[in-house]
């Protein structure tokens, strides 16, 4: 078990590291829908906005809306750039953040707009392990001010290797962490104030 421990350990340490050195970066900006290969960008699909500004929660997806609490209410949340993932890998990622946190009933801020309560980025790491991939990702929930609030991490394995690592990730991969990453940061983000 200690043996496993601190091979995750080293795989997180390993995924903070490599995604620092990464180049590779995918913007969740839910303002702005579709590609900008130019650029190197992912954007996410614009939440439903209510007239006040709030995103309205969806309808489509597998869990039922779900009304946000008080707490959450106020909350917007900005996504810097991903760092790591390929464009190809950001891009369900980022959709699916943006339709999963309008169930949620949370509002995803673009840059420039109403100034973000919450700024979260993005870690993202695919590495080989015998015939298996391993997705590892970190995001930081942090305040205007830059200070880490709240750390959400994990990893996902895919049954396929490929010569990039990244080429052998689907897109079910990326949108199950983009739905254990809201389901968290909603979690949290409720017992806050509960």
């Amino acid at each position: 078990m200690r043996q496993t421990t601190t091979r995750v350990g080293c795989c997180l340490l390993l995924c903070a590291l490599l995604a620092a050195c990464n180049s590779t970066e995918a913007t969740l900006d839910p303002a702005k829908a579709g590609t900008d290969k130019r650029a190197g960008t992912v954007n996410a699909l614009a939440p439903q906005e209510t007239a006040n500004g709030v995103a309205a929660p969806g309808a489509a997806g597998t869990i039922p809306p779900q009304t946000a609490n008080l707490a959450q209410a106020d909350v917007r949340l900005q996504f810097a750039p991903v760092v790591g993932a390929t464009v190809q890998a950001a891009t369900p990622l980022a959709q699916r953040i943006s339709q999963r946190a309008s169930q949620r009933g949370l509002a995803i801020t673009p840059g420039g707009a109403n100034p973000p309560t919450h700024l979260v980025k993005g870690y993202f790491s695919a590495i080989t392990e015998g015939r298996e991939t391993m997705v590892i990702f970190v995001w930081d929930v942090l305040d205007p001010a830059g200070n880490r609030l709240h750390r959400i991490q994990g990893q996902e394995k895919v049954g396929s290797v490929a010569p990039d690592p990244w080429s052998a990730v689907p897109a079910a991969t990326m949108e199950t962490i983009a739905e254990r990453t809201i389901d968290e940061l909603s979690g949290w983000l409720s017992s806050r104030d509960g």
